[in-house]
């Protein structure tokens, strides 16, 4: 994501989760150390500093919370999202692709869900690669990449997907970076 344009955030839940799924650029994980309300000419930031588990590199991730801030009713909203998570995951096991696509465009439904997780994207376009439409699956992998850059299994998808788009170029690309962002985290 555009490190400068704050990340849509629908609950404060949200933000810890963004920041936890971040990796640093020494590939570990971040755990957050402060949250700090900002008023901007823009409307309210939520900022959220992290600190990386591995090296101990800080860095703060800013939250657009206009579409909760002041009415607390929203604040546990991640609650829901995270409902619609887990039931869109036991319909993948289920082999119910309806149900778990209808379930994860909940998760990421910019009013009710959360468009900024990286996660309900990359799951959504598994689903919609089992489902037979590659392209929409790859959109929706392009948002997770760009949400979560340093994610070895999002360029995975990112690369079987374009393999079934028939774009060599592009898998043999995010093949490789795919296996130097695991090589980077040990894994």
């Amino acid at each position: 994501m555009d490190e400068h344009k704050p990340i849509p955030a629908n609950s404060p839940a949200f933000e810890y989760v963004y920041v936890a799924n971040q990796r640093c650029d020494c590939g570990d994980c971040f755990a957050v150390v402060s949250q700090e309300l900002c008023n901007t000419p823009g409307g309210p930031i939520d900022r959220v500093t992290g600190r990386c588990k591995g090296c101990g590199a800080e860095r703060s991730f800013d939250f657009d919370i206009h579409s909760f801030f002041g009415d607390f009713e929203k604040y546990d909203r991640f609650r829901q999202t995270d409902q619609h998570f887990r039931a869109a995951m036991a319909h993948v096991r289920e082999r119910r692709l309806e149900e778990a696509e209808t379930a994860l465009r909940q998760v990421v439904d910019p009013e009710e869900g959360e468009p900024a997780f990286a996660w309900g994207h990359y799951h959504l376009a598994q689903v919609l690669f089992m489902s037979g439409r590659p392209e929409k699956a790859l959109e929706h992998l392009q948002r997770a990449a760009a949400i979560q850059p340093l994610e070895a299994d999002i360029y995975t998808g990112l690369a079987h997907a374009c393999r079934a788009l028939g774009r060599a170029a592009e898998y043999d690309e995010f093949l490789c970076r795919a296996e130097t962002l695991r090589e980077k985290s040990g894994g």
